[in-house]
C-alpha cells in the first residue's frame, strides 16, 4: 500500500510499544518509533524505550516524547558479545527498567521485545525482559520481536543466537508470539536489489521494512469498509499476536488489472508463494499453524470485480491447503476509496522454529570442526623454535697443554650434548 503515512483518514488496530535491547533490538524499536503519521492526535502513534550497556551506541538515537533511553550505568563499554554480562547489567537495573518500563508502556496495547540474537546486551537481557513485563502486568500483551544472524557474523555471535535459541525453545509455549527476522534472508533479498549498496544502506532499509510491514498491517485491520461479509478486526489482531510459538507475516501486491478471476494462474501461485517465503523469515512448517489470518484491500473499483465468491473460495482453499490444522481461517477484503493496486497480507501464527535455525546450527558445527583442525595442528613455527639453541662461539686460544692434540678432545666434549634434549625456556623453571 502506498501512501500510508500521508494520510489522515487510517486508523490503528493496536497501541504498540517496544522495548528495545541492545544495539539491535534498539535500532529496530527506535524505527518503530519514527514512524509518523498525519492523524489527528496521533502522529506518533507507538512508543519505544531503548535499553543498552554501551554508551556511545544509545547516542545515535534521539530522544523525544515517544522515545526514551536508558544507558545500563557501570556498563558503558558495552557486554562485548558476552551473554553474562549482558544479563548482569539488566538484573543490576531491573527495577529501574521496570519502573520506566510500567509508565511508558501503560496505555500500550501490546508491547514488543526487540533483541538482536548474537551480541552480549540484546542476547544476555532479552529473558529477564520477559520475565520483567510478565511480573509487571503485561503478561497476555506481549511478544518477543528477534532477530538471526547472518553467515558471516562470526561463530561467536552464532553460538550466542542458538545458546539463547534453546532457552527460548523451551519456554515457546508459555510465552506470546515470537516474530523472527532472519537477516541472512533480508540481505540476500536486498543485495540482488542493490548490489553497489552499503551495508549501513542495508541496515537502514531492513530496519524501516520491519517497521513499516508491523505498521501497515495495523492499519489494514482497522481502517477500511469490509465488503465479502467477514471483518479480521483489531481483536481478531490481538489474539494472533498473543498465540503461542511463531508467527510469520506475508505481503503481496498486484496492478488491479492484471488479476484475471477466471484465471486462478494469474494471482494464485504468487499468493501461495507470498505465505510460504513470508517478507522476514521463511522456512516453517505451514501444516503446523494454529491460526492463518488473510486481509486483502483494493480500491472499489477493482474490489467489485476481483473480490467474487470463486476468488474468495480460491484464497481460502488455498490456506486451508497450506494450513489444515489451524483453528481459525478468516479472510477479510476491503475497500479504500483512496487505493489503488490490490494488497495482500497474511498472518500465520503458532508455528514451530524455522528451517533457518537448522541452517545455523550446521554452520556452527562446521566452525566447531575448522576450529579443532586447525588448533590441532603442530604450530611448526613454534615447534622449530622449541628445538632452538644458540651455540658458544669457541675462542681461537692457543692451548697450555703439552699435548698438541688437546684441542681436539675438547671441541669433541662440548659435541657430546644431543641438541634434542636442550629445553630452551629452562631458565623458567630455575626462578
Amino acid at each position: 500500500m502506498r501512501n500510508l503515512l500521508n494520510r489522515n483518514d487510517l486508523n490503528l488496530s493496536l497501541k504498540f510499544g517496544f522495548l528495545g535491547l541492545g544495539m539491535g533490538g534498539c535500532s529496530i524499536a527506535y524505527e518503530c518509533a519514527s514512524i509518523r503519521t498525519t492523524i489527528t492526535n496521533n502522529h506518533n502513534p507507538y512508543t519505544a524505550l531503548l535499553i543498552n550497556t554501551n554508551e556511545v551506541d544509545l547516542r545515535k538515537f534521539k530522544e523525544s516524547s515517544n522515545v526514551r533511553k536508558l544507558q545500563l550505568s557501570g556498563y558503558e563499554k558495552g557486554a562485548g558479545r558476552d551473554i553474562e554480562i549482558g544479563e548482569a547489567a539488566f538484573k543490576q537495573h531491573k527495577e529501574l527498567i521496570q519502573r520506566e518500563a510500567i509508565e511508558h508502556f501503560a496505555d500500550r496495547d501490546f508491547v514488543w521485545v526487540t533483541g538482536g540474537l548474537g551480541g552480549g546486551t540484546g542476547t544476555g537481557s532479552i529473558l529477564e525482559a520477559i520475565r520483567m513485563l510478565y511480573a509487571s502486568g503485561f503478561k497476555n500483551r506481549c511478544g518477543l520481536m528477534i532477530t538471526l544472524p547472518r553467515d558471516n557474523e562470526g561463530s561467536k555471535v552464532i553460538e550466542n543466537a542458538l545458546e539463547r535459541l534453546q532457552m527460548l525453545a523451551k519456554a515457546m509455549n508459555n510465552l506470546g508470539c515470537i516474530l523472527v527476522v532472519d537477516n541472512q534472508k533480508l540481505y540476500n533479498d536486498f543485495i540482488k536489489e542493490q548490489p553497489e549498496a552499503s551495508i549501513s544502506e542495508y541496515l537502514d532499509y531492513s530496519n524501516k521494512y520491519i517497521a513499516t510491514t508491523l505498521h501497515e498491517i495495523n492499519v489494514v485491520t482497522a481502517s477500511f469498509n469490509p465488503i465479502a461479509g467477514y471483518h479480521y478486526d483489531s481483536s481478531e489482531l490481538l489474539n494472533t499476536l498473543n498465540t503461542s510459538g511463531l508467527i510469520s507475516l506475508g505481503k503481496l501486491e498486484f496492478a488491479s488489472n492484471t488479476i484475471d478471476t477466471a484465471n486462478q494462474s494469474t494471482f494464485l501461485p504468487d499468493f501461495k508463494r507470498s505465505i510460504e517465503r513470508g517478507i522476514l523469515s521463511d522456512g516453517y512448517n505451514l501444516s503446523k499453524a494454529s491460526r492463518i489470518a488473510v486481509s486483502m484491500v483494493t480500491h472499489p473499483g477493482a474490489a467489485k470485480r476481483i473480490f467474487s465468491m470463486s476468488f474468495i473460495n480460491s484464497i481460502e482453499t488455498t490456506i486451508d491447503g497450506l494450513s489444515p490444522m489451524a483453528s481459525e481461517k478468516p479472510v477479510a477484503a476491503y475497500e479504500d476509496p483512496k487505493g489503488d493496486d490490490l494488497s495482500i497480507y497474511t498472518i500465520v501464527a503458532g508455528l514451530g522454529l524455522p528451517n533457518r535455525v537448522n541452517q545455523l546450527v550446521v554452520k556452527a558445527k562446521e566452525a566447531q570442526k575448522i576450529a579443532d583442525d586447525i588448533f590441532g595442528q603442530e604450530d611448526s613455527a613454534l615447534s622449530a623454535l622449541s628445538g632452538f639453541t644458540k651455540k658458544k662461539q669457541a675462542e681461537q686460544s692457543k692451548s697450555n697443554s703439552d699435548d698438541p692434540f688437546a684441542a681436539i678432545s675438547e671441541v669433541a666434549s662440548t659435541k657430546q650434548t644431543n641438541d634434542d634434549d636442550l629445553d630452551p625456556f629452562a631458565i623458567l623453571k630455575s626462578e
